[in-house]
């Protein structure tokens, strides 16, 4: 194999590029986590709207046997 240009060559990051992508990285996580609970307060409040409006549908119905 030839020897690769120091254009295509991996190389290390600095430390202030470390603290950015950790800064970064730790600024999508904790909106990840906010998205997903978001979410899942949405979701839990339509099942309960849901669960309630079945609940009133069947209770005003008449029961046949």
């Amino acid at each position: 194999m030839g020897s690769l240009s120091s254009e295509s060559r991996a190389r290390l990051l600095t430390v202030e590029e470390k603290q950015n992508l950790r800064r970064d990285m730790a600024e999508s996580s904790a909106w990840a986590r906010a998205e997903l609970k978001r979410r899942y307060e949405e979701k839990a409040k339509q099942n309960s709207e849901n669960v309630s409006s079945n609940a009133t549908t069947t209770e005003s119905s008449p029961k046949t046997l």
